[in-house]
């Protein structure tokens, strides 16, 4: 799966499509390593999980459709005619079921790093005179900073490759419709 989407990479013409590289690599791991440095802390795990996984979902619903779409087109005489079509619809599957592995892998990295933080900094109150003190539980801490910035990293990796979905969808509605 990651071999075809890392196929889709190049163009029509057989060149890389080095804006794709850059937004789906670069800026990833860039933003990634900014976070880090900034020792930002990823917070509410739990609603990112929540997210991710719905956003899972509607992702491999997604590859049924495309699958189906695919199918769908074997058998359409009007379709015939429509030599980049089957291309872009094979090429969007790739993408598709890379995105559903992207947001697996993120889902499964969220929840084992959520498993692991650190919840809290005890925070202790000072006694009354003669009074005895007590520690109660301070504000979640998050993440640590590197898993928050390879949390962030993938994130924006999965964004890069829907955002590449979304342009190959137009792109075959663009030539179904020519």
């Amino acid at each position: 799966m990651i071999w075809d989407h890392l196929a889709t990479l190049r163009g029509v013409r057989g060149g890389f499509l080095w804006w794709q590289i850059i937004a789906q690599f670069v800026v990833p791991v860039a933003v990634g390593v900014a976070i880090w440095q900034a020792g930002f802390r990823v917070a509410i795990v739990g609603d990112l999980i929540a997210g991710f996984s719905v956003l899972a979902g509607f992702l491999f619903g997604l590859v049924i459709f495309v699958f189906q779409l695919r199918l769908g087109m074997t058998t359409d005489p009007r379709m015939q005619t429509k030599t980049l079509l089957p291309t872009l619809i094979d090429q969007t599957f790739s993408n598709v079921l890379y995105a559903v592995v992207v947001s697996f892998t993120l889902i499964v990295a969220t929840v084992a790093a959520a498993a692991t933080e650190p919840h809290s900094d005890p925070v202790v109150t000072p006694a009354p005179a003669g009074g005895i003190s007590t520690i109660v539980a301070g504000a979640a801490l998050g993440l640590e900073p590197w898993v928050s910035g390879a949390v962030i990293c993938l994130a924006v990796h999965l964004l890069a490759v829907v955002g590449m979905c979304l342009s190959r969808t137009r792109r075959a509605y663009i030539e179904l419709k020519s």
